[in-house]
């Protein structure tokens, strides 16, 4: 990262939104209040509540969105959990919010959560970086280089179907935190600290687990976000669930871990904004 540069990192989440202005000092963080559905003004009036000192005067600006964006990756055209900003020009918006030109630096949510646990953490070899939350995503990282399989990202690893009755269920419909709730209510680490082998939401996520490493062979898997997280309780369980029937391509080393901030996608959209802009100005001073 350049050296006194101020990057704000905005994480935009179903139900609050994170932010974290990264500088040379180090991190500052904050969070909304909680938000059902909001409208964009909506939205605006609840990041600018939380937004820590210094936050106006960034330099560079990370933005991680939740939808599916254009092919210009100017406007979400589809969000299911914040369907408020579904056409909203990103780059006008953050303007309104920030009163600044800077145009922002949008990344996804579980590349962002990746990148910072991978800066944090330095895990050698391929990461498969899984993001709890509202919905469930994942990042692959190899030494820290993104693998894209389709539309920037690896897939869509929390539609992958790890059902366990005769009705297909994806991933996230077990352990996406809506789902979470609708059965177990609204304390959701008391909920996943006393889950149980035999629990449905423990099961699909170590099937899950499984089918990653029939797919990406990861030296590391990491849980983000605030649910994947809470499964830090149920880490031997899951450890030795998912080794159960492993593919023999797995790597045998593997390692499972655990996020220890619920600000890795924030901070990691401050700085791969950052980089971003680092990259910009060494080409602009190169003619490239």
């Amino acid at each position: 990262m350049i050296r006194s540069m101020r990057s704000l990192g905005i994480d935009i989440g179903g139900t609050s939104a994170k932010v974290a202005l990264v500088t040379e000092n180090g991190v500052v963080t904050g969070r909304s209040v909680q938000y059902a559905s909001p409208s964009a003004t909506e939205l605006i009036r609840a990041i600018a509540g939380t937004l820590p000192p210094g936050a106006l005067q960034a330099d560079a600006i990370g933005l991680c969105v939740p939808g599916r964006l254009d092919p210009s990756r100017s406007r979400i055209v589809q969000s299911l959990h914040v369907p408020g900003l579904e056409g909203v020009p990103l780059a006008e918006w953050i303007s309104d919010l920030l009163g600044t030109s800077h145009p922002p630096f949008i990344v996804s949510d579980a590349y962002a959560a990746a990148h910072d646990f991978w800066v944090s953490n330095r895990p050698s070899g391929r990461l498969l970086a899984i993001s709890m939350g509202t919905g469930v995503g994942a990042s692959v990282l190899d030494d820290g280089t993104p693998l894209l399989v389709s539309a920037d990202t690896p897939g869509h690893f929390g539609q992958i179907d790890v059902s366990m009755t005769g009705e297909p269920r994806t991933l996230e419909s077990y352990v996406g935190a809506n789902r979470l709730r609708a059965e177990f209510g609204d304390d959701l680490p008391l909920a996943i600290a006393s889950m149980g082998r035999q629990s449905h939401a423990v099961q699909g996520l170590a099937r899950g687990l499984r089918i990653a490493h029939a797919i990406y062979r990861p030296d590391t898997i990491a849980l983000l976000g605030f649910v994947g997280m809470q499964f830090a309780g149920r880490a031997h369980d899951l450890d030795a669930m998912t080794r159960e029937g492993l593919t023999p391509v797995a790597k045998p080393d593997w390692k499972l871990a655990f996020g220890t901030t619920p600000f890795h996608a924030a901070m990691g959209a401050a700085r791969l904004a950052a980089l971003n802009s680092e990259t910009r100005a060494n080409g602009a001073k190169t003619g490239n």
